[in-house]
């Protein structure tokens, strides 16, 4: 057999040859795995006429075999993507800094003594699906043998797993967008905000209700042998009289009826003026934001109405999930194709756009966004609802002979939960790092993860909280002025109209 075919004999395939020197004598040769990498093909076994086999086969078991891997190097591709990694480009070098990923594959490298090296990929993602028998990013190296792992945010999907075997996962994450935290409404408005037409109808039923409730308490008294149209306004003016929490001058006739109208006033003073001025205070004290866009329904009305713009990082798990997906998620990505700009480089530039721009969102991870959200400042972002759940895990070539000890180290770590907290010492470095440029003290692990507004809540910190102004007392005399100019046009309306009267 010659040297070029020994040589060129890939770790992941088995080939056995049996070879036939000379008559009635048979030689097996078998490419046995090794831990190092270096599978050669060596003879095994051999058969003659006369005495048989020579000896028995026996092929070490792969759990075994690879438990020490003897210093076997690997080479890395590697993407810059906190919290997962941190990597710096200088001279064609790159330089890895740290991250959580870069932690879970020393701890395995110590675990299953071996050693690796990163390099930058030529083409800096991740890989989403085979297309046209070829497959972009990191995954196509591995697909195509250039290299045996590789470790990072990678969402194990349907169109990826045809190109690579994944191991236990590493993450359990969900898939959101990111949009700008929503802004503060007008806080002149905060006193009127509360009556939306919706409330209008109901106010005015009740007050023609109550007030026909007065009128026939009153007829009942003094009896129906006359009745008035302005007798029934003037138990409507009562009434309103009575809501407005104003002096009543007009008198009631009958006790029915005076003791209506001191249940309204009693209803009017200590429920309805006490409940609004209640939510009054707490609208004062915590302006009111506007609505979140937290589905993915609504991120498509905003699309439609709002023109906003739906980004997402190139050739990611996300790319691939608009890109292949079916009903809603086939209309956003419809509509991203007609955006100027839909398809990103890194994940870094969708969150800088979303941090300046009120009509830019994002799709991708949630931890990824949350950990950004943190450097980036909380205060300047929003999460959205879960859209769904997705995992992410090591991609290693198909057939990889040491994926079982991949995968039992790894599901050790889980089960010990060492992976929860190596990603909790990722958020304790930012915010130590944090404390250290603005020199404020020390909080608990709890409190860091306060203050970013998720799903339909809002997020709450010291800017949206703070004492009561004399801003937000505007609004009681916009709606005097409104008063004013209101009376003023009856007051002429009613002169003009007596004018007008006594002239004929």
């Amino acid at each position: 057999m010659s040297e070029l075919f020994q040589s060129n004999i890939e770790e992941v395939s088995r080939v056995c040859v049996i070879t036939n020197p000379r008559h009635y004598s048979y030689h097996m040769y078998y490419n046995q795995a090794s831990a190092d990498g270096q599978s050669e093909l060596t003879r095994v076994n051999w058969w003659t006429r006369r005495k048989g086999f020579y000896t028995n086969l026996l092929l070490p078991k792969s759990s075994e075999l690879y438990k020490d891997m003897k210093g076997r190097m690997f080479v890395i591709p590697v993407l810059h993507k906190p919290p997962w990694h941190f990597v710096s480009f200088e001279n064609e070098t790159v330089h890895v800094e740290g991250g959580r990923d870069e932690k879970l594959l020393s701890i395995l490298a110590e675990k299953l003594n071996f050693r690796y090296v990163y390099f930058d990929p030529p083409d800096r993602s991740e890989g989403s699906s085979i297309i046209n028998n070829t497959m972009p990013g990191v995954l196509g190296l591995i697909w195509q043998g250039e290299v045996d792992i590789f470790i990072g945010d990678l969402t194990i999907t349907y169109e990826r797993s045809l190109a690579v075997e994944f191991t236990f996962f590493t993450l359990s994450d969900s898939e959101i967008f990111l949009t700008h935290a929503p802004g503060k409404l007008n806080e002149a408005l905060a006193l009127v905000r509360p009556f939306r037409w919706e409330v209008w109808p109901v106010i005015i039923v009740t007050v023609a209700l109550s007030g026909i409730l007065l009128f026939v308490l009153q007829k009942v008294r003094l009896g129906w042998h006359s009745v008035k149209l302005s007798e029934l306004c003037d138990s409507v003016w009562i009434i309103t009289t009575i809501f407005l929490r104003q002096s009543l001058v007009t008198k009631v006739h009958g006790d029915r009826a005076r003791l209506t109208v001191i249940l309204l006033y009693l209803v009017a003073t200590y429920v309805i003026g006490d409940m609004y001025s209640a939510n009054l205070t707490s609208l004062l004290t915590r302006p009111a934001r506007e609505k979140p866009i937290s589905t993915l329904e609504q991120l498509n009305d905003a699309m439609t109405n709002k023109n906003f713009k739906l980004l997402v990082a190139r050739r990611s798990s996300s790319h691939g999930v608009l890109e292949n997906g079916t009903g809603l998620y086939q209309i956003v990505w419809n509509k991203m194709k007609n955006q100027n700009q839909y398809l990103l480089n890194t994940v870094e530039e969708g969150i800088e756009q979303v941090k300046h721009f009120k009509t830019v969102a994002l799709l991708g991870g949630r931890e990824t966004f949350f950990y950004n959200a943190k450097r980036y400042g909380v205060r300047h972002f929003h999460l959205s609802e879960k859209l769904f759940t997705r995992y992410s895990a090591i991609a290693l070539r198909i057939g990889c002979p040491f994926i079982d000890q991949f995968n039992k180290q790894i599901l050790n770590m889980f089960e010990c939960g060492i992976l929860s907290k190596i990603t909790e010492d990722e958020y304790q470095k930012l915010r130590k790092k944090q404390l250290s440029k603005t020199g404020e003290t020390p909080i608990s692990p709890a409190e860091s993860f306060i203050g970013i507004g998720e799903g339909g809540s809002q997020s709450e910190n010291d800017e949206t909280l703070r004492a009561m102004s004399m801003k937000t007392l505007q609004g009681a005399f916009f709606v005097l002025i409104v008063g004013c100019c209101f009376g003023a046009l009856v007051l002429i309306f009613e002169v003009v109209y007596t004018i007008n009267i006594r002239k004929r």
